[in-house]
């Protein structure tokens, strides 16, 4: 740690102690009526050196050796290019226009989408400002034409799960590679850390043209951030922003646990229909506390409206040869269930220096230290969610003093009081991440850049489970305590060459090439230690003041990457554009056999608008057909899945024992990913209308599935590179200005993505094998839902039934008979979302949907919650009121029994629900002041002043109305597991910019 934060800080400082004076440009960008262009992007041409035009449409940026040209663009306008020459003003006018002229961040480098030939979805700043959820990755929901991004539970700062068109693999990791900075992330870390504020923009990377050149961690797509860095305007620039709000439960249908007289009239009637003795039943009454005059609400108790604040305050300035920007932020969001709420405290910092016209060189850095409070989820009896559902009314929550809360084992025996659990245990997470680069780019000669980067993610988690001595889960070991520390260390050291030559006079002619070398180290260390036996008090909760020590365990390990990497791209008179790329891997992740892997792509597209035939063309401004095709890998497993292991740690007889630990396999090496892309982008009316359509179809080999062994080896099963899948589908993005008069603008975005998965083999001579409640079989999708069919309820018994089989000719009151088989999915058949967008004299309407369709989502825990009398202790939900009570009867729900063994809460599709819905993910209303307004107050500071009203998750239409569950509530998998709900937020802000 003290090295790399030495290392950040030399390079800082010799940027500093290196500043020189610098040329600056600054100007005006507007449109062809004189109004400002709020957000034009203005790069030095051949770099990534650019910056946004502010309120006023005015922009400052430091133009770096050997740029002599301004790109200025805009989406929907004619990029030009303006020759800097002698000036240091630059006033520029767009006219509607082209859009392949906005320039992208793509792969090491910059383009246009005029020269681009692969599949990059893009998402802007102020997409992603003051939203109010903790990370980038749920912001991005909607906004990506096949990014599938759903939250698995509602606990603040927490991953949610992406996939970019459909899930690659069975066992190897299936997320996207983050990218900041130039800088890989480390695998699964928490993106909450980096605060969405100070992000520029983000780049989607799918097809082969732009992700092979990421070689063995291309598979599943490639996410680039870019963060904001400094204007050189000559003058300092300041920007604050505060919001504050509520959070409540994001989607509720009412299907809420039982009342007393509800419960009481089920426990007696279920005690009736199962002919128990007045004995049993005056017994069970008194055991179950139906006698006492008690009726808790847990659900109401386990949630609550959650506070939400965000604070950030930003600056930055310059001058033409060094700019620098730094920012601070503070974001708390509690989740609307108690004990469950996140905290950040994040900085960053970038400096940009022009040592002489042909060095360059550059630090920037975000660091942040996270709090996570959360209460356990899914089957722990210490879930508050849980505990709302299964305990009984009849429990009561305080002692007789209605001060201390009630605890003894007689009224809670598995189930505990959730709010004393929340006031007394703890489940604490800290983490600090440090990430940066520094950067000194040489340009020897014109249009070529010689770049040497060094990053650094640094990740650092310290972990406190306790649970109390007197109650609870632990209170037979009179308390237990685990605390653990972690550390992950990722390094990466970059060199690129890039150099572009222009032939002709207008640029539209030219060749560019990149090559480099990429080295990546990546380390990570664990100690975890736990202990039981806790002196009679909560004050003390570390292991350390335990009698008994149970266990102590370090675990480390590594691996490292080193590349290779070229592309190639040619254009010709903006008409067509090929590219090519190569990246040859090695690493230490994969057996000494198969350690290199080559990896490439080709691209081209044709501009089809600027053909001379379409030049008279009064329709289409934008024509452009493209298409690619690669191999890039997934090299996402552990560490030393390849290596045969023979270590220590077991006990022999009391002394240390060695014994063979991993069975390994030197062959293993990359699964394989294959993409093709097939694509076209029409503009029309001056691209007021924009279309963006992709079909593609990828196909994983080599994928690494568990093969089994003969048990005589030692091991069950060896990791091999066997099975197949293909994921094709088709995305479609439309933006549009319907109507653009005097100040009025409507905006809008919709896009939409099909994605159909097939396993396509699986081990030798293997067709299929069950996964839980998933089977994964030969022909059909991944996650394939596996379960009997629920057949209802015979109307003249009140018994469960279920189809024989999927031929449903034949019902049978016995679940065993009843055979399993395929399902539906938990694949969607297709999402997306759709914003449109209100903008007038500095008032803005904006609502942003997201919706989803076709997959199905199961629920853990219905067979509790609806159980028709099996584990007859715990409440269940309101649905059980509909229960089956006489001959005649039709309904869903069988007959109430008591202590029921008729297997009626299994498994089956009676917990399968539609997992259909459409969610107002966000809605915005602002009002900004301009300098116009502000620049008649004398000796005013403030350029600007937006104040919002915002809320996320307003309104949520479910297409199955039994669901009683959030339909995103569940991640990718599908499946509910009383998970922290997610958040419906409703806040307030003001931005101010100096």
């Amino acid at each position: 740690m003290k090295k790399q934060f030495l290392l950040l800080l030399s390079m800082m400082l010799l940027s500093v102690a290196t500043v020189m004076a610098q040329v600056n440009v600054s100007g005006k960008v507007v449109d062809e009526k004189g109004e400002p262009m709020v957000g034009a992007t203005v790069i030095a041409k051949g770099t990534s050196v650019g910056s946004v035009t502010d309120a006023d449409g005015s922009y400052s940026i430091a133009v770096p050796q050997g740029s002599t040209t301004l790109v200025i663009s805009f989406v929907g306008f004619n990029s030009i290019e303006e020759v800097i020459g002698t000036r240091t003003v630059i006033n520029s006018t767009l006219t509607s226009g082209n859009l392949l002229q906005e320039t992208i961040i793509v792969a090491y480098g910059t383009a246009t989408n005029k020269e681009l030939t692969g599949s990059v979805g893009k998402v802007r700043a102020k997409q992603l400002e003051n939203v109010p959820i903790a990370s980038v990755d749920q912001i991005l929901q909607g906004k990506v034409a096949g990014l599938q991004s759903v939250a698995a539970t509602g606990q603040p700062g927490r991953n949610a799960d992406v996939r970019l068109r459909g899930i690659g693999s069975i066992t190897a990791g299936s997320s996207p590679l983050y990218v900041v900075d130039g800088v890989p992330l480390v695998e699964g870390s928490r993106l909450a850390s980096l605060d969405p504020n100070i992000i520029e923009n983000v780049s989607v990377l799918k097809d082969a043209d732009a992700t092979s050149i990421y070689g063995s961690r291309g598979a599943n797509g490639v996410i680039l951030i870019t963060t904001k860095r400094g204007k050189g305007d000559g003058k300092t620039n300041i920007r604050f922003d505060y919001e504050q709000g509520n959070n409540d439960v994001a989607f509720s249908n009412d299907i809420r646990p039982l009342n007393a007289a509800e419960y009481k009239t089920l426990v007696l009637e279920g005690l009736a229909n199962a002919n128990a003795s007045a004995a049993t039943i005056a017994s069970t009454s008194t055991a179950y506390g139906l006698d006492r005059n008690s009726d808790t609400d847990w659900l109401s108790l386990v949630t609550r409206q959650g506070l939400q604040r965000q604070y950030n305050i930003g600056i930055d300035g310059g001058d033409a040869r060094t700019q620098f920007s730094v920012s601070g932020g503070y974001f708390k969001q509690q989740a609307p269930v108690i004990a469950s709420e996140f905290q950040r405290l994040s900085g960053s910092f970038s400096i940009n220096h022009k040592v002489s016209d042909k060095i360059k060189m550059g630090v920037n850095a975000q660091g942040s230290q996270s709090k996570e409070f959360g209460p356990s989820q899914g089957g722990a009896f210490r879930n508050p969610l849980l505990s709302a559902y299964f305990l009984s009314p009849f429990q009561r929550v305080y002692n007789d003093d209605g001060v201390t809360y009630r605890t003894d084992r007689t009224e809670y025996p598995s189930v505990y009081n959730p709010l004393a659990i929340a006031e007394v245990d703890k489940n604490d997470v800290r983490f600090l991440r440090l990430l940066g680069s520094g950067f000194v780019t040489f340009s020897p000669i014109k249009n070529l850049d010689i770049t040497s980067r060094m990053g650094l993610d640094y990740l650092n988690f310290v972990s406190d489970f306790y649970r109390n001595p007197f109650f609870g889960d632990a209170r037979n070991a009179l308390g237990g305590a685990t605390a653990s520390f972690s550390k992950n260390v990722n390094y990466t050291w970059t060199n690129t060459a890039s150099y572009k030559y222009y032939m002709g006079d207008n640029n539209s002619t030219f060749v560019s090439i990149l090559a480099g070398y990429e080295a990546q180290k990546s380390q990570y260390r664990d100690i975890t230690a736990y202990a039981e036996g806790f002196p009679s008090t909560t004050d003390l909760t570390l292991p350390v003041v335990a009698a008994n020590p149970r266990t102590a365990q370090s675990t480390s390990a590594g691996f490292a990457v080193a590349s290779m990497f070229s592309k190639v791209g040619f254009v010709y008179q903006d008409k067509y554009s090929i590219s090519a790329s190569v990246r040859r891997d090695g690493s230490s992740r994969f057996g000494s056999n198969n350690r290199y892997g080559t990896f490439w792509s080709v691209g081209a597209a044709w501009n089809i608008d600027e053909e001379p035939f379409m030049k008279d063309n009064k329709i289409f401004s934008t024509v452009k057909l493209r298409g690619s095709y690669g191999v890039n890998g997934n090299g996402s497993i552990g560490d030393f899945s390849w290596r045969p292991l023979y270590g220590y740690g077991a006990n022999y007889t009391g002394a240390p024992g060695s014994f063979p630990s991993n069975v390994g396999n030197i062959d293993l090496t990359w699964e394989l990913n294959k993409p093709l892309d097939i694509g076209f982008v029409l503009g029309a009316f001056k691209d007021r209308v924009k279309t963006e359509f992709s079909w593609y179809r990828r196909v994983t080999s080599n994928l690494l599935l568990n093969e089994p062994l003969s048990r005589t080896s030692g091991f069950g099963s060896i990791l091999r590179n066997v099975g197949s899948m293909e994921n094709k589908g088709i995305e479609l993005t439309i933006e549009a200005t319907p109507i653009a008069i005097g100040g009025f603008k409507w905006d809008l975005n919709y896009n939409i993505a099909f994605n159909k998965n097939k396993i396509l083999a699986l081990n030798q001579g293997q067709y299929d094998f069950i996964d839980g409640r998933n089977i994964r079989r030969v022909g059909q999708d991944f996650q394939s839902i596996y379960l009997r069919e629920w057949a209802g309820v015979n109307p003249d018994n009140g018994a469960p039934q279920w189809w024989k089989d999927s031929t449903r000719t034949e019902k049978t009151d016995n679940y065993n008979t009843a055979l399993r088989y395929i399902q539906g999915s938990a694949s969607p058949k297709f999402f997306g979302g759709f914003t449109n967008t209100f903008s007038y004299e500095g008032f803005e309407l904006s609502g942003s949907f997201y919706y989803n369709f076709g997959n199905y989502v199961n629920d853990a825990w219905g067979g509790f919650l609806l159980s028709d009398g099996a584990n007859p202790n715990f409440n269940r939900s309101k649905a059980q009121l509909a229960r089956w009570q006489k001959p005649g009867d039709i309904t869903d729900v069988p007959k109430y029994l008591h202590n029921s063994a008729r297997n009626s809460q299994a498994a089956s599709t009676r917990f399968m629900y539609q997992g259909d819905y459409i969610r107002l993910r966000d809605l915005t209303v602002a009002y900004t002041i301009g300098s116009k307004i502000l620049n008649k107050i004398s000796n005013n500071p403030i350029s600007s002043v937006k104040f919002y009203l915002r809320g996320t998750n307003l309104w949520t239409w479910v297409k199955d109305k039994r669901l009683y569950f959030d339909p995103e509530n569940n991640g990718i998998t599908g499946l509910n597991d009383l998970q922290v709900l997610t958040t419906k937020t409703i806040l307030g802000g003001v931005n101010v910019t100096f």
